[in-house]
């Protein structure tokens, strides 16, 4: 189908449903990207509330459309020719956050890194990990998102999902899958709709001081100043993706407008104008080169849509 009758076939049926929110045909994804590449999507969503994101889904499914779940934009690189099908940008409409006690549930949409700052205002530890960690409660969720040493998986009390198949479903941290970067929530065609955090009793200006330091170490090893889709690739047991690529000469190495970044190997950085091909380019050949040298599949930790 094309996008064209696509988006009148999606108009009408998300109109018949009492859906609200917006519906836009060719939105350029180089605008919702972190690293600010990407070409248009046939149909980008935003839902107006997170009752509204629901009902997308359930009509969704029920009309076997495929869609992609967007938050923030961040470890995303979205093709020069775009995105087909829908995707659906979820912030504005899955925003809610309610503490109770220790612990805390938080929308999908919510960013980490305003969660933790919340948190740690009110003398609530364990999300001080995520303070500079740019994407979305769903996203970090799916990712197991983490450094430091501490990750989503520590502190997690309850995910809910959405499945196509098994409608919404709430999960127990032994039920998630959680591994190094991943979940099972990242292949099994669920969406997260929200997640519920255990956290402890500090004192907020330790929290915040602890925050404040894992933001200066970021600030001083990560090239924040450009464009970027954060980590490129997983870190090898026992190793460091950007050490390896460092180690075979590539740091500084450019593509057009993509450069892996003279402050941090396992960055690939928009100095301007950079197009997903280039970037695509000097992932290609930091794995060649790191196969060649050390015998190493270096793993994807972002995710390519096209």
């Amino acid at each position: 189908m094309k996008a064209g009758q696509r988006y009148k076939k999606v108009t009408r049926g998300l109109h018949n449903s009492g859906f609200r929110g917006e519906i836009r045909l060719f939105e350029e994804m180089k605008g919702r990207t972190s690293i600010k590449i990407g070409g248009p999507a046939d149909i980008f969503i935003i839902p107006a509330s997170g009752n509204d994101l629901k009902k997308l889904l359930e009509y969704l499914s029920q009309q076997n459309i495929p869609y992609h779940i967007l938050g923030r934009g961040t470890n995303i690189l979205v093709s020069d020719q775009g995105v087909r099908g829908l995707v659906i940008q979820v912030g504005r409409a899955s925003a809610e956050i309610t503490f109770n006690g220790n612990q805390v549930m938080a929308e999908a949409g919510v960013a980490l890194a305003r969660l933790a700052r919340l948190a740690g205002e009110r003398g609530l530890s364990g999300l001080e990990f995520g303070a500079g960690i740019p994407g979305t409660v769903g996203g970090a969720v799916i990712m197991n998102a983490g450094c430091q040493g501490e990750d989503i998986s520590c502190i997690i009390k309850r995910v809910r999902t959405f499945h196509p198949d098994a409608g919404v479903k709430d999960w127990a941290p032994e039920d998630c899958r959680f591994g190094y970067r991943s979940s099972r929530f990242r292949k099994d065609g669920g969406i997260v709709l929200e997640a519920e955090f255990e956290l402890r009793r500090d004192r907020p200006l330790l929290i915040k001081k602890r925050m404040d330091d894992i933001l200066a170490r970021r600030k001083a090893v990560l090239p924040l100043e450009y464009p970027s889709a954060g980590s490129i690739f997983k870190n090898p047991p026992g190793d460091f993706a950007g050490r390896l690529i460092d180690a075979v000469g590539l740091k500084g190495k450019r593509a057009g407008g993509a450069q892996i970044s003279e402050k941090h190997a396992n960055v690939i950085i928009n100095l301007g104008s950079a197009r997903a091909t280039e970037v695509e380019e000097l992932i290609a050949l930091a794995r060649e080169k790191v196969k060649e040298m050390f015998g190493v599949e270096l793993e994807l930790e972002i995710e390519i849509w096209s």
